[in-house]
């Protein structure tokens, strides 16, 4: 049986919200909700009784990055545990590791396949408790 899950997807670009939400909405187990900034996560999440199983950060956002997020979640000690995947355009291997060295739990890459979306992140959430587990 497919574990479900809630999830916080984070990006400012509405129709990338939109496709997101739609894409992932195709997977009955996966729950989502969004926010436009990084800013607005964070200020909701830490007020909020629901924490998420998952948050997925776009990584280029004005005001507050996707990066910047991930470092005002941490300081939450009730998100300190909660995986969080980076999706973005920038895929060189540097910019990666560079993501996975922040904390990321993995990286989706734009352009995504909406039909393939779900499947690649319970893939990247299987890859870091597989690493959790070494």
């Amino acid at each position: 049986m497919t574990q479900h899950l809630s999830l916080l997807y984070v990006d400012d670009d509405a129709d990338i919200r939109t496709v997101v939400e739609m894409a992932l909405g195709l997977d009955p187990a996966i729950t989502v909700r969004t926010t436009a900034s990084g800013r607005a996560a964070v200020a909701s999440l830490a007020v909020a009784d629901w924490i998420p199983d998952v948050i997925v950060l776009d990584v280029m956002m004005p005001d507050m990055t996707g990066p910047e997020t991930l470092a005002a979640l941490r300081r939450n000690p009730r998100l300190a545990r909660t995986p969080v995947l980076f999706m973005t355009a920038r895929g060189r291997d540097t910019d990666i590791k560079g993501y996975l060295a922040m904390g990321a739990a993995g990286v989706i890459l734009k352009p995504f396949d909406p039909l393939r979306l779900a499947a690649q992140l319970r893939a990247c959430l299987e890859d870091a408790r597989s690493l959790l587990d070494r």
